[in-house]
């Protein structure tokens, strides 16, 4: 029943996109863009984003968020992703360093409030890299 139920929606979804010059059609701020990856994943994000800009009337958000999706669809590639991920994952482990840097000195001065506050600090950093590194691995995966 589940994949009848899909595969209608789908059918239906296509069926708009040739009667509606957009493609917002597959726009739907319920839509899990989660599994999908790459340039595809950033278009299922953009759209969901445009879906609710419009519904709360932000007619300048939507203006950007189109824009963003038609810089999506002409230069998004799954290389350039990766270099961004790449290059984001140095920047994240480059902050890491420097956090784990500062929490020594912290301990070193029995500070316990910067103590906290870098190892809070670390932990989201560290979040962070995980869900990176997962996002490349997914793309690397995606060959």
């Amino acid at each position: 029943m589940k994949n009848t139920s899909f595969a209608l929606v789908a059918m239906s979804a296509c069926l708009l996109s040739f009667a509606l010059p957009t493609k917002l059609v597959f726009a739907d701020h319920h839509q899990d863009c989660s599994t999908m990856v790459g340039c595809d994943k950033k278009r299922c994000e953009i759209s969901k984003q445009i879906v609710m800009a419009k519904a709360h009337g932000n007619t300048h958000k939507v203006a950007g968020l189109e824009t963003a999706l038609k810089n999506v669809d002409t230069h998004c590639t799954t290389n350039g992703l990766k270099q961004d991920l790449t290059a984001e994952i140095a920047d994240v482990k480059q902050q890491i360093d420097k956090y784990q840097a500062s929490l020594k000195e912290a301990e070193e001065e029995s500070n316990l409030d910067k103590t906290y506050k870098y190892k809070q600090k670390l932990l989201g950093e560290n979040t962070k890299l995980a869900e990176l590194e997962q996002e490349l691995a997914s793309l690397e995966g995606d060959k």
